[in-house]
């Protein structure tokens, strides 16, 4: 038997090997498995819990090495082993085994390999192999199962009747073993005949053949599984089923397996949706589709913000203009996509937008005009703008809904969801060292006219939208106000006029016309003129705050208050400012939302998930656990998929190398929970070989020396097989959100405590997620090369 095809189930027996009930636990997670396979897994089960008294020294290779005492034997490791020590005792329920020993030494000799490099023995194919976590699985699949065999008598079509019997039964739904499948395609409808609950619990609702239809099946050691849905409404056999799994449920084991898979695929996207930088986008169905919801998250709020004028109102949706939205819908593909250009002009207290697609620059002949105009401004932005028919039909839109809302409110909510048409997301690219490659073609100096680009100027009147608040564990000191208002810096003898972003009572943070010359940790002075008229008997003109953070352009900082906080003026004022003006302050904050609506357009956009996110867990000896994913077409997971092995994806294509340590691991070390996402950018040529074998040579963007070196790579990857540019955002991740969960934990619980504890241990040991998003077109279009 392959051990390492059986490893996650290894994995999740390990811990529950000295449960009093763990017989039972066995033949509950392998009754699917051949007897001789679950033999050899209790034999390896046995031999990894089997007490170890092997000293591990590891002062030979390591120097370093440190003396670590644990039930009576003295070892000599490094941090890292430690680690890995420490957390396989948890694992094996804090006793020094066999399988604590072999992981501490196959991390050592894993780390030796990437140290040696080229000379080492080649690393384990599969090492860098990943789960798939697939978004938005689990709304088909809110009812409850029951395990129950009994014999039915199966027709379908013209076929003779199939002996078969149920697996596990629920109201809408079945698993149905069979010793030799019918011939059928996916979607065929049959008829079944309950012969053995007929004689269990009669019933003349169930004496006639029911309606299912065949959804496909599954096949493992040789047997079978159909698997069935309901075809027709039948409120009588929904009672009769429903009545006889609430009484049986105690007698049968209810399968909890669809739970587990819900509450852990929600767990992860609750990991990750709220620390995304991208703005979920949602349109109607109009001909030219107008933009009707934005979902706002704890990492996007920075680009909301860009997007309010002088007067705090959003102009947003000046972005999407009638013709800019019929060439990308005149695109061929499901997905569509561009890459939109902006920057800001700032005229007397006036915010001006400008914004430009990349078909707009080519059309227009204007492009080199317009980055050497917009990439020297600070308010420069790079957008990635990706678009998607909404596909869902109208029973799949109703399972998006949050449970608990009024029949009446239910219907009006899925309506609403009905009337939208197509989903999107705009993904900023904020990365300094472009500019540079933005401003290599220069205008001529003849048609250096800047006026030219005044037919990229946005309306100064645009259409409204809903701006939805995505739920997630608040893990802020205090709640921020998003409030624009006028600023002046003081910086010894200079002075920059700016605005702020977000307000709170003990900090702010501000967006700057101009760079401010500063370091973190520095003391500056604040002036708001324009609120000075809301305080008379307080002085706004010298407000000391102290610098905690800014973006490398220092356009944009954080700060803090400096001094007491009970005599800050400051704090005095924006205390005062907030409590008097909740209801505006929350109004423009989230704007007007709708109980629900939040959540179904969350899970609306799980459905269409526009970029990858991977999860680093710190019980993988890579550190790698999954990838998010969806069953739609994704240039990125396309790349990943050409070296898998054991599982249904590989990053070899990324991190190839000691590329995981050093692109990725390391550099999350120094980063906070709060903080913005680490932002990288790789280039990944692609090469096959005579023999289908692929390999790749990956750089990160920041090695190349200069926007020439960059084409000459691109151009000779082209030559050789092909190019990607992939972006990563790496953030630090808290505690998990089990409150979303919480209704599918607490029923696991109720039958399966053991399986509900380790699920929560699952979650806790995500340490960090890394959205990757393909920038191979706005690498390729940066840097002037063409694929035509």
């Amino acid at each position: 038997m392959d051990m390492v095809a059986h490893q996650p189930l290894l994995d999740q027996l390990i811990p529950l090997v000295r449960e009093p009930d763990f017989e039972e636990i066995f033949a509950r997670l392998t009754h699917e498995e051949s007897r001789n396979t679950q033999f050899l897994l209790k034999m390896e089960l046995k031999r990894k819990c089997a007490p170890c008294i092997r000293v591990i020294d590891m002062r030979a290779r390591h120097p370093q090495s440190k003396p670590f005492q644990f039930s009576g034997v003295q070892h000599f490791l490094t941090d890292e082993a430690l680690e890995v020590f420490q957390t396989q005792l948890k694992i094996y329920r804090n006793r020094y085994t066999m399988g604590v020993y072999e992981a501490v030494m196959e991390d050592e000799r894993l780390h030796r390999q990437q140290a040696n490099g080229d000379n080492a023995a080649p690393l384990p194919p599969g090492r860098l192999d990943v789960d798939a976590i697939r978004f938005a699985s689990y709304h088909q699949r809110r009812e409850e199962r029951m395990h129950f065999s009994s014999p039915v008598l199966l027709q379908l079509g013209e076929q003779a009747p199939l002996d078969a019997k149920t697996s596990d039964i629920s109201v809408g739904g079945m698993r149905l073993q069979v010793d030799t499948p019918p011939l059928y395609q996916p979607g065929d409808t049959c008829y079944l005949q309950f012969v053995g609950l007929l004689k269990e619990k009669p019933a003349n609702v169930i004496r006639k053949p029911i309606p299912y239809q065949i959804l496909g099946e599954e096949r493992r050691d040789g047997r079978t599984w159909l698997k069935l849905l309901r075809q027709e409404e039948d409120a009588e056999l929904d009672a009769y089923l429903k009545g006889f799994i609430d009484d049986n449920k105690w007698r049968y084991r209810v399968s909890i397996d669809y739970l587990l898979s819900s509450a852990q695929v929600k767990g992860y996207e609750q990991y990750f949706l709220p620390r995304m930088t991208g703005l979920p986008l949602f349109f109607d169905r109009g001909e030219i589709p107008a933009l009707r919801y934005v979902l706002k998250t704890e990492n996007n709020q920075q680009e909301l913000e860009y997007w309010r004028n002088e007067r705090n109102e959003e102009m947003l949706a000046g972005l999407f203009s009638e013709s800019r939205l019929k060439t990308l819908l005149a695109q061929p593909t499901p997905r569509k996509e561009t890459w939109i250009y902006c920057f800001t002009h700032t005229l007397r207290s006036h915010i001006y937008f400008f914004s430009a697609s990349r078909e707009e620059l080519e059309q227009t002949g204007l492009r080199s005009l317009f980055f050497s105009v917009g990439a020297k401004r600070p308010s420069w932005r790079v957008y990635k703008l990706e678009l998607e028919v909404a596909d869902l039909a109208l029973p799949q839109l109703s399972n998006l809904l949050p449970p608990g809302l009024t029949t009446a409110y239910q219907e009006q909510l899925t309506q609403w969801l009905g009337e939208l048409g197509y989903i999107g997301l705009l993904q900023a690219v904020d990365d300094e060292e472009h500019r540079r490659d933005y401003l290599l073609s220069q205008p001529d100096p003849a048609q250096n006219n800047a006026n030219e680009l005044q037919i990229f100027a946005h309306r100064k009147e645009v259409a409204e939208f809903e701006l939805e608040l995505l739920h997630y564990a608040q893990l802020r000191k205090e709640l921020r106000y998003s409030h624009k208002t006028a600023v002046v810096v003081k910086r010894g003898e200079d002075r920059i006029i700016g605005w702020t972003r977000d307000i709170s009572t003990q900090g702010l943070q501000i967006e700057l016309e101009q760079p401010l010359a500063c370091e973190k940790g520095e003391l500056i002075h604040l002036a708001l003129p324009k609120l000075q008229s809301l305080a008379k008997e307080m002085d706004l003109s010298e407000l000391p705050y102290r610098i905690v953070n800014s973006n490398a352009t220092r356009t944009v900082l954080h700060l803090c208050i400096e001094g007491l906080p009970s005599s800050h003026v400051g704090r005095q004022f924006f205390s005062r400012l907030i409590d008097s003006n909740q209801d505006k302050l929350r109004a423009t904050r989230e704007l007007r939302r709708y109980p629900g609506m939040a959540v179904a357009l969350r899970n609306l956009y799980s459905h269409h998930l526009f970029t990858t996110p991977l999860y680093l867990n710190k019980n993988q000896t890579t550190r790698l656990g999954a990838i998010g994913m969806v069953e739609r077409p994704r240039p990125l997971l396309k790349l990943l998929a050409e070296c898998r092995h054991d599982k249904p994806y590989n990053l070899t294509p990324l991190f190839d190398g000691d590329l995981l340590k050093t692109v990725l691991l390391q550099p999350l070390n120094h980063v906070k929970r709060e903080d913005r996402p680490k932002e990288q950018q790789l280039f990944i040529s692609r090469q096959l070989d005579s023999q289908g074998n692929h390999s790749y040579d990956i750089r990160l963007e920041s090695s190349f020396k200069d926007a020439a070196a960059k084409q000459a790579y691109v151009l000779k990857a082209l030559k050789r097989g092909g190019f990607f540019s992939v972006r990563l955002f790496a953030s630090r991740t808290g505690r998990p959100d089990i409150d979303f969960v919480a209704h599918e934990m607490d029923y696991i619980a109720k039958y399966a405590i053991h399986k509900a504890k380790q699920l929560e241990e699952s979650l806790w040991s995500i340490i960090g997620v890394c959205d990757l998003m393909d920038a191979t077109g706005e690498t390729l279009f940066r840097l002037g090369i063409s694929l035509k």
